[in-house]
């Protein structure tokens, strides 16, 4: 493998590829080219650098010695340095294909999102049978969030190489990101078939099988797998989601620690280790463990420098970071008063759709909403910020134990006049109770699929009578809500104004409600934010933040919490909640 790879690299693709005699032709074009290998096969890329640097004092165009010392940075983290070496071995030789995709690599991690897309265009043109290449491409596609055509280059690249194993992985885990589920199991299946079971095969199978839901399934495999190689830390980590999701959080545990005994430094390990003592109420062990999601790969690029580390804020501007989700937003934000308190001045990053209720609610503090990379770079670089922080890490210096929760009454504050809109609406639908309603959420990655219903499911809940469902769930609705209502004559009352725009008019619409009956989604936390009671279902295997057991949240005081005993069934959470909405009409003097 380091033959062809250096072949490559000091004689191009486009002479068919690191054939025997190109590389002797490569010795004698080059003499240096031996001390090279060597210095190569050792890891040695600072003797590279000097090894070509040499080379072009006495030839500044030398293709293969600028491609290599080029190569040779990008191995040191120097990618910046490695810019116009690349360019100058493509200057050079034109068509270097390997030159290309370097170059595509380096743009991409400095920023050149269109020049890193054309030398990897140029790089799959080349050598269009080349996986690595298009691997290269999906990295760029990736990057700017076209995720079809980075698949695409992914699935490519597998069919050139059935056999190439990084490849495998790389097509599984990208089909797994955009939800496709199924042709992960499918294509993970035809590996065990085609390549026979081994250790690789099996972890494929097991990671596949979590995503569709066979946890025992995934168990199984998984099991298989660290049989045939018990030095793999991320197989212990992949069963220690799937125990999880089984409820079975002791194994989780269990396999997370093992998988951390093989590798102590193991970030995913370490991360899930985190999350899983955040779901128990062990914050402070909690937080640290959740800090490890800047170190694994997948994690924000972002860095928050230089980072507040909890010490005094007085006289000092603290710059908060967004991260996560919308939800995530709202939760984080019950920190901010007294970050605000404790600061000169707070900068605050936020998605856009919370601004103007941000502003109202914490008017001390400037908020900038995030729209684009261009504005993550300008207020990065302002000089009159003291410290920065993510705003997920903001609760590692406040949020130790469950007393570090306020006993709030509402911390996010809706438009008065809109609300007083709103409630004007909302009496015209009649007598009864005002109940908004959400019944999907999440996105393909936070797992979606666990935590939505359909509205057939919700008909004995939405049968109740003396009540006014309101529509709280984005995204496409109408012609599900047309057919439920047609098939049971139960209205839902949608008001697309107040859900698809900008989210103080949801703020101020809920703000209205009597409760909110909703899955796990962002609805929840506005509902919580502004201080109004949401009943909750919750899945069998939750997000950290529902936790393991209990009937409450300790961020929000007014949410209650359903939680369903059975994966498959969804039944008994829909019964507690409509005995809690047929007390709560009692208790409004309403006849069932």
């Amino acid at each position: 493998m380091l033959k062809r790879v250096l072949s490559r690299l000091l004689s191009g693709l486009r002479r068919s590829g690191g054939s025997a005699g190109n590389l002797q032709h490569a010795r004698e074009s080059w003499p240096l080219m031996s001390q090279v290998i060597e210095a190569f096969n050792n890891k040695d890329h600072h003797r590279v650098v000097s090894l070509c640097r040499e080379t072009l004092r006495d030839d500044p165009g030398h293709a293969q010695a600028n491609h290599v010392c080029g190569r040779a940075l990008i191995e040191l983290g120097r990618g910046a340095e490695a810019e116009p070496l690349l360019r100058a071995a493509l200057e050079a030789e034109p068509d270097l294909a390997e030159a290309h995709a370097d170059l595509s690599r380096v743009l991409r991690q400095s920023g050149d999102p269109a020049g890193a897309e054309q030398h990897g265009r140029r790089a799959v043109e080349l050598a269009p049978a080349e996986p690595r290449y298009r691997l290269v491409l999906a990295d760029v596609f990736d990057e700017a969030g076209r995720h079809a055509e980075s698949l695409e280059q992914v699935s490519l690249a597998q069919e050139y190489a059935p056999e190439q194993i990084d490849v495998l992985q790389r097509l599984i885990l990208k089909l797994d990101h955009v939800g496709q589920y199924d042709a992960a199991l499918r294509i993970a299946e035809r590996a065990m078939r085609e390549l026979g079971p081994r250790f690789e095969t099996h972890h494929f199978l097991g990671y596949a099988r979590f995503s569709t839901g066979d946890h025992e399934g995934a168990v199984a495999a998984c099991r298989e797998a660290i049989r045939l190689n018990g030095k793999s830390p991320g197989i212990m980590v992949t069963l220690g989601s799937a125990l999880l999701a089984l409820g079975r959080a002791d194994e989780a545990m269990a396999a997370y620690r093992r998988a951390l005994k093989v590798l102590p430094t193991y970030p995913d390990a370490l991360f899930h280790q985190g999350m899983l003592n955040l779901m128990r109420g062990r914050y402070r062990d909690g937080w640290a463990g959740f800090e490890y999601r800047f170190k694994i790969p997948r994690g924000t690029k972002r860095r928050a420098e230089p980072r507040w580390n909890g010490t005094s804020l007085r006289g000092r501007t603290l710059h908060v970071l967004r991260e996560q989700g919308l939800g995530d937003d709202i939760m984080y934000s019950s920190c901010y008063p007294q970050l605000i308190a404790d600061a000169k001045h707070c900068v605050i990053e936020c998605e856009p759709r919370l601004e103007k209720l941000f502003r109202r609610s914490f008017p001390q503090a400037e908020f900038v909403p995030i729209v684009d990379n261009a504005i993550k770079s300008e207020v990065l670089e302002r000089k009159d910020v003291d410290a920065r922080i993510f705003s997920a890490s903001v609760p590692v210096y406040l949020r130790n134990s469950l007393r570090d929760f306020p006993e709030h009454q509402g911390y996010l504050f809706a438009d008065p006049a809109r609300a007083a809109y709103w409630r004007g609406q909302l009496a015209r639908l009649g007598p009864g109770l005002k109940v908004g309603l959400s019944w999907r959420g999440g996105t393909v990655y936070t797992h979606r699929n666990r935590r939505t219903l359909l509205l057939e499911t919700l008909q004995p809940l939405l049968a109740i009578p003396g009540v006014h469902w309101v529509n709280l769930q984005y995204g496409e609705r109408a012609g599900e809500i047309a057919a439920f209502s047609a098939a049971h004559g139960i209205a839902i009352t949608d008001w697309p104004e107040a859900i698809d725009g900008d989210y103080d008019e949801t703020a101020a619409l809920v703000d209205g409600l009597d409760l909110v009956v909703s899955v796990c989604t962002s609805v929840i936390h506005l509902t919580g934010a502004l201080g109004r009671e949401a009943r909750v279902m919750v899945p069998f295997a939750p997000e950290w933040r529902y936790g393991l057991e209990g009937d409450r949240m300790p961020w929000y005081p007014g949410v209650h919490l359903h939680r369903q005993v059975d994966p498959q069934d969804w039944s008994s959470v829909i019964a507690e909640v409509a005995a809690a909405l047929k007390a709560r009409l009692a208790v409004s003097g309403l006849k069932i």
